[in-house]
């Protein structure tokens, strides 16, 4: 058997490129194995811990204002980070198990949070409960009545608010509805919310 040194370049070069693409094929396999990705990624593409993948949004709001989050009203796109469908004529309806909405409130301070909400039209549970928390600590679980449009208000401590000055919100729905039982968890269904607000307390 010839040794290693007897054999020809060409024969060497060979095993070489072999030995980096085998090595290739490892990182590579490494990376699917243990992918370095966003938080928010992971939770939605691989654990699948959530249905809402945060998007980019900006927050703009000023204080005090009643947003009309129908058809009707003005471009709330920057305030809905995930979890919402466009807007229709009775509100923005979620989708999945979770949703959220972000307001840049600038300093910190205590808030009265007003939301609007309905349940989906989809027939579902006697009563629909939804989980509102701020910075992962729960402020109240609401329960929504089929058919009918409720207002809802909530205290927002100012230790709530991030220290860029936004305040984000997470509606969750344990209860959310699988339209026909065959539709993925991030498709799922629960409410609609129709107007929000903001004020400072006083």
């Amino acid at each position: 058997m010839l040794r290693l040194s007897e054999r020809s370049p060409l024969a060497l070069g060979t095993y070489a490129l072999a030995a980096i693409l085998a090595l290739f094929e490892l990182a590579v396999l490494w990376q699917a194995l243990h992918p370095q990705v966003p938080d928010n990624y992971r939770a939605y593409y691989i654990d699948k811990s959530t249905t809402c993948l945060a998007q980019p949004s900006t927050g703009d709001y000023i204080l005090g204002t009643e947003i009309d989050f129908t058809d009707k009203g003005p471009n709330t796109e920057q305030l809905r980070p995930c979890g919402w469908d466009g807007p229709s004529g009775d509100g923005v309806h979620s989708i999945g198990t979770s949703s959220r909405l972000k307001f840049a409130v600038g300093e910190k301070r205590d808030l009265t949070l007003m939301l609007e909400l309905a349940t989906t039209t989809i027939p579902g549970p006697a009563e629909q409960p939804v989980r509102v928390a701020a910075n992962g600590e729960t402020l109240s679980v609401l329960a929504l009545r089929p058919d009918q449009t409720e207002r809802f208000t909530l205290a927002i401590p100012a230790a709530a608010i991030s220290d860029d000055g936004s305040l984000e919100l997470e509606l969750d729905y344990p209860d959310a509805i699988n339209p026909n039982g065959r539709t993925a968890s991030t498709h799922w269904r629960a409410i609609r919310l129709v107007a929000a607000s903001l004020t400072p307390q006083t």
